[in-house]
């Protein structure tokens, strides 16, 4: 399986409408991020959202959404630590991938862990990528039919150019 760790801020503030968002009321762009990422998150993906400081009010639920946790680092600690500490804790962190821009720090740590690293910009290009249930992603496509496929399927409904009419 799968597991996702993101960098809750860094990511939300690298989306101008989030950001903006954000400005007004900071709890309904997490909420509006985490949306996302449910939408996103597949069946055998499990995402940890991990954001600086304190949580929501006790009135407002940051759960609900399946598959993707939320976590809010104590006072001590940035996500940047809680992120590298559950790196630390993986036994098996090839199935990780870290989500920040944070290069210098996590990107490096979490390479040298054996970690796969994400831009925040390139995983919100994912997120905005339109995905359906049982279709394959682009990246899932071969580039074109080749030419030899192209002859196999002429042939097989009879209309191969090299027979000739």
């Amino acid at each position: 399986m799968e597991k996702i760790l993101i960098d809750g801020y860094n990511l939300l503030y690298k989306d101008g409408v989030l950001k903006k968002m954000a400005e007004r009321s900071l709890e309904e762009a997490r909420e509006q991020l985490l949306d996302s990422i449910s939408a996103y998150r597949t069946g055998m993906m499990e995402i940890l959202v991990v954001f600086d400081g304190a949580g929501p009010s006790p009135t407002r639920s940051m759960s609900g959404r399946t598959g993707v946790q939320v976590r809010f680092s104590p006072r001590t600690k940035t996500a940047d630590q809680v992120i590298l500490e559950l790196i630390d804790r993986e036994p098996r962190r090839a199935s990780l991938t870290v989500v920040t821009s944070d290069k210098k720090d996590i990107g490096r740590i979490a390479r040298a862990e054996g970690v796969r690293w994400i831009s925040s910009e390139s995983f919100l290009r994912r997120l905005r990528r339109p995905v359906k249930p049982g279709i394959k992603t682009d990246r899932e496509k071969p580039a074109g039919t080749s030419a030899e496929e192209l002859k196999y399927w002429l042939r097989r409904f009879g209309s191969d150019p090299s027979e000739g009419d």
